[in-house]
């Protein structure tokens, strides 16, 4: 298979999230808009972000996606039509969406219209049913194999999207009913609760005897992360690199951007086998994550018993209140933890996104010090413009044991 450029395409749902991917490398991004998407129960997006994050993208040059891949009731064919006349007047770069209402209406108004993965497209046949009615990009299911991805770009002309890093669902495809059992909200509208990432106490009870034994409790629902940074370069083929991770925070979108735009460049300059990718994992490593597991690249996912863990822990430290752009110096209201020379700290905003930086010079009545307590305005030297209102974080590293990463290192890749 030939070698691609595959488009880097990050998760937005907020602000923030979208100055950070843009300022890490992002080429497209991927968001939603009011409620038919898989993430309405925490999308904040209306139509008119739509319109002005279309601006941002296109000043920066990068290409702008909408989801909207829920399923689609009678009562909502209204708002379907008229949201999608909103994004083809707005002139947004794609509509994803896999309900026959959306594609057919999408393709009839001109929209470059992509095939969610909910469509669970798992064979060339079925791909090319799709290719047919005018979609131009399709995500297939997550269940397809490494070699069947492969089988369906060699057989059709159709762009192929695939997942590379984040959190993956323990049902197939997407298509959970535990929180429509639970909390009557279903998360094939959107509206998932997550309850298989709750803790539960497994009981088993004796027909006989009536006897019960608690086994104890533990995430045995819960489906591990997906990490592929150790063998991306087998998926440069593709046509892009998709990130999952719509509902995390700026920090998270920043932080994998990056390392995969790393990864992708490495591998198309020849650095790769150089350079390696275990650097990189050290910065993913640092973000909210689950284990890590391969997905089912090359067999099947690893579901049930892990732990959330991540390399840093992330302290609030107070905001900026004053920022002088020539010496690039912002005044900092020490709020709660406090910094130190030395420390990793982030600064975020709805226009700054993340800036990660170790402090290297503070000053109060223009006498440097060392650490700047709680209580105090500060002049902290930046590295990048921030503005007034950003949050400031201290990034504290964590102890943590091995990562089972390297089990991935043994598949055969």
């Amino acid at each position: 298979m030939e070698k691609r450029k595959p488009e880097i395409l990050s998760p937005v749902g907020h602000y923030e999230g979208l100055s950070a991917v843009i300022k890490a490398g992002a080429d497209a991004i991927y968001m939603g808009v009011g409620k038919i998407n898989q993430r309405a129960l925490k999308t904040h997006f209306d139509i008119k972000d739509v319109a002005e994050i279309r601006k941002i993208t296109q000043d920066a040059g990068v290409k702008q996606y909408i989801v909207l891949n829920s399923i689609v009731f009678e009562d909502d064919l209204n708002y379907i039509n008229e949201t999608l006349h909103q994004l083809k007047e707005i002139g947004v770069d794609a509509v994803i969406g896999w309900d026959m209402a959306v594609l057919s209406k999408s393709i009839e108004l001109g929209i470059e219209t992509h095939l969610s993965t909910m469509a669970s497209v798992s064979n060339s046949q079925a791909a090319k049913f799709y290719e047919k009615l005018g979609i131009k990009r399709i995500v297939p299911a997550r269940e397809v194999k490494l070699d069947g991805l492969l089988d369906i770009k060699k057989k059709t002309n159709l762009e192929i999207e695939i997942f590379i890093h984040g959190a993956m669902c323990m049902a197939v495809s997407g298509r959970c009913f535990l929180s429509h059992d639970v909390f009557e909200k279903s998360g094939n509208r959107g509206e998932c609760y997550q309850v298989c990432r709750h803790e539960y106490d497994v009981k088993i009870v004796s027909k006989n005897t009536g006897t019960e034994f608690l086994l104890g409790s533990d995430y045995v629902l819960s489906a591990r992360d997906l990490v592929t940074i150790n063998f991306v370069d087998k998926l440069i083929w593709a046509d892009s690199w998709k990130i999952e991770g719509r509902n995390k925070n700026a920090d998270y979108a920043y932080i994998v951007t990056k390392a995969y735009r790393e990864a992708r460049d490495r591998i198309l300059n020849g650095e790769w086998n150089k350079k390696g990718w275990k650097d990189l994992l050290d910065m993913l490593e640092r973000v909210y994550h689950r284990e890590w597991d391969s997905g089912f690249y090359f067999g099947k996912g690893f579901f049930g018993l892990n732990k959330s863990i991540a390399r840093e822990q992330k302290l609030y430290v107070g905001e900026v209140v004053k920022f002088y752009p020539k010496i690039s110096v912002a005044e900092v209201k020490i709020i709660d933890n406090p910094i130190k020379i030395g420390d990793t700290i982030h600064i975020i905003g709805k226009k700054t996104g993340v800036l990660r930086q170790t402090v290297k010079s503070m000053e109060i009545n223009k006498k440097s010090i060392d650490i700047a307590e709680r209580g105090v305005t500060v002049g902290l030297k930046t590295d990048d413009k921030v503005r007034v209102g950003d949050k400031v974080y201290l990034m504290k590293e964590i102890e943590t044991a091995d990562k089972n990463i390297n089990s991935h290192e043994n598949l055969g890749v």
